[in-house]
């Protein structure tokens, strides 16, 4: 006998045991005030009428519980599973497999967000240098294990609330949230400072230096993701003119334009 059939027929034979009771006082009690005989009769008719006709009834009843209460769990576990998988693939499209960081489009999202009146992010750009050296020399799976390395690096330098993204290939984003750019420009030189002193390839002349290029840019209230994005990528390329393994804003780019300026002013001038 299973245990489900256990189950039912306890049950029923409960239900059936308080029915007969109940007839037994009901019947008794309704003689006894009519002043009317009790008889063989009435204690076959007490007997067997509740059990003829409670136990198939409960035992169906029960019997449908049972398997209402099975549908129930064998849904519960479908929707758990569901919810579990929906998990998953929202993870797989919002995440890179290389590094579990936010993949590009999620990222973005994150960068295009509403902001309060007065609060200010800054997003960061963080490109490794010369990451085709890094391939040609140790291989793809040695490029994999430093793009990996540095996600892990970013994480550590980062705060829980700060969002990081894969943009592509060997490029990182860092969304510092609620803070300007001093403080911003403080977190990227510890990063770059950080990632220039990783140990990479231990016991091989031809190690590769391992270095970031990071570019700086404040998003305000209602800052464009793609324009603050661009933005980065011109302070990137502007660390990466004036020697790599360095970080740039978009305030020192600004300040060397104007000494340009003057300098070619003062050209003229003379």
């Amino acid at each position: 006998m299973s245990p489900r059939t256990r189950r039912i027929l306890g049950k029923s034979i409960v239900v059936t045991i308080i029915a007969v009771v109940a007839t037994f006082a009901l019947s008794f009690t309704a003689r006894l005030a009519l002043q009317m005989p009790i008889d063989w009769l009435s204690w076959v008719e007490c007997t067997f009428i509740p059990i003829l006709i409670g136990m198939p009834v409960s035992a169906y009843i029960f019997a449908q519980a049972e398997t209402i209460q099975d549908t129930y769990d064998k849904l519960e576990k479908s929707y758990a599973a569901l919810r579990e998988t929906h998990d998953r693939l929202a993870f797989v499209t919002s995440h890179d497999q290389l590094t579990g960081l936010l993949s590009r489009g999620e990222f973005i999202a994150r960068v295009d967000r509403k902001r309060d009146e007065g609060e200010c992010d800054t997003l960061l750009l963080v490109d490794m240098d010369h990451f085709s050296l890094v391939n040609d020399k140790h291989g793809h799976a040695k490029g994999d294990e430093t793009l990996i390395r540095i996600a892990k690096a970013l994480v550590y330098m980062t705060r829980p609330g700060d969002s990081i993204g894969r943009l592509g290939g060997e490029e990182f984003g860092v969304l510092l949230r609620d803070l300007r750019k001093d403080q911003a420009m403080i977190i990227a030189e510890n990063i770059r400072r950080h990632i220039e002193g990783i140990p990479w390839v231990q016991g091989r002349r031809d190690d590769v230096k391992v270095t970031v290029s990071i570019g700086g840019a404040e998003i305000a209230r209602n800052g464009d993701a793609e324009d603050v994005l661009r933005l980065a990528g011109r302070c990137v390329r502007e660390a990466k003119q004036r020697g790599r393994n360095r970080v740039s804003s978009e305030f020192e780019i600004a300040g060397l334009r104007d000494r340009a300026a003057g300098s070619n002013e003062s050209r003229r001038r003379g």
